[in-house]
């Protein structure tokens, strides 16, 4: 019988954590073999791209504070990761999480926590919609202060707890504690932050799963590693060969592996990194263009261009002007 290869499932497989699991497919009582997925991945069937996000937190506050009230559709994230503890608590509206395989529908009232380092993305379920959140990060480092076995652990909100309902409580005092109107609003939402890392390591502390295919399972720890260094210093001189030994590979092989575990080449992925700094340069401030290229990294005006031209089908100052006319 010939085995028919779900390639939703496939992408999804390719899209979490880099794990080439036996899975069986829907109905069929066959399983996707490793070097078959392999063979998708080599081929540009499948491509496995993940974006490492840096997230800057709020003046006196080791975490940042967003809250988005728009259509849902522009809360759209693509398959990230960052090393803070990332919270998501509907307002009004829906969107969707997926995080490890699994795909969550949000509606207002709902809160979601997802973990250091766990790769996710957003979508909206309605883009006609508007979507109001409240998405609170929280610094790594800071809980580490309070938590020496946080990489050993994971936190999840089970529902129906009352760890749900009290963070859900803080979300929407921290939601008040957002108008800068109010006496000392810095002090009301540092205060909030500790109450609900309390709550967490409380009530919501669990320990790590070890994936029964774990010697089936494509290090994802090397490129993450990358990622985040590339994000750190993005405006040095960064090349190939110094990535290669900051993770303890040969060049040739961290090539290789670097290409297919984020989809994108080490210097296609450092040039985009480069660009997205620079265009919110661009578009944030009063930065010219020559300014912009030297500050984030690149090496002249024309590389800069022809990033944003290969990306955005415009030069720097075309793509500038276009989004004024859009605001």
């Amino acid at each position: 019988m010939k085995l028919r290869w779900n390639q939703t499932y496939l992408k999804r497989l390719a899209a979490s954590n880099i794990q080439y699991e036996r899975r069986r497919v829907q109905s069929e009582q066959n399983y996707i073999p490793f070097h078959r997925i392999k063979q998708y991945i080599k081929r540009g069937e499948i491509i496995i791209k993940y974006t490492f996000e840096t997230i800057r937190y709020d003046d006196n506050l080791p975490a940042k504070i967003e809250i988005t009230d728009c259509p849902a559709c522009r809360c759209r994230k693509e398959a990230h990761w960052h090393k803070e503890l990332e919270f998501i608590y509907v307002l009004d509206g829906s969107v969707a999480v997926t995080k490890s395989y699994k795909k969550t529908e949000l509606n207002a009232d709902d809160i979601f926590l997802i973990n250091s380092s766990e790769i996710h993305e957003i979508d909206a379920v309605n883009a006609d919609e508007n979507a109001k959140l409240l998405t609170l990060y929280v610094s790594y480092e800071f809980i580490r202060r309070f938590d020496s076995e946080f990489d050993a652990i994971r936190y999840q909100i089970d529902r129906g707890t009352q760890a749900e309902k009290r963070l859900k409580e803080l979300m929407l005092e921290l939601v008040s504690a957002t108008d800068s109107t109010q006496e000392f609003p810095a002090v009301k939402q540092y205060a909030l932050l500790m109450d609900i890392i309390h709550v967490l390591f409380e009530q919501c502390r669990r320990e790590k799963r070890i994936s029964l295919y774990g010697s089936c399972r494509v290090s994802f720890r090397n490129a993450k590693l990358a990622m985040e260094y590339i994000e750190e210093h993005y405006r040095e001189d960064i090349n190939l060969n110094v990535m290669a030994q900051l993770v303890g590979l040969n060049p040739i092989y961290f090539s290789k592996y670097f290409k297919e575990s984020t989809g994108l080449g080490f210097n296609s992925y450092l040039g985009s990194v480069r660009l997205k700094h620079a265009i919110d340069d661009l578009l944030g401030g009063n930065m010219s263009i020559a300014d912009a290229a030297k500050y984030n990294g690149f090496p002249n005006v024309k590389s800069f261009e022809t990033a944003c031209k290969r990306s955005y089908g415009l030069t720097p100052l075309q793509f500038k002007k276009q989004q004024l006319r859009v605001s």
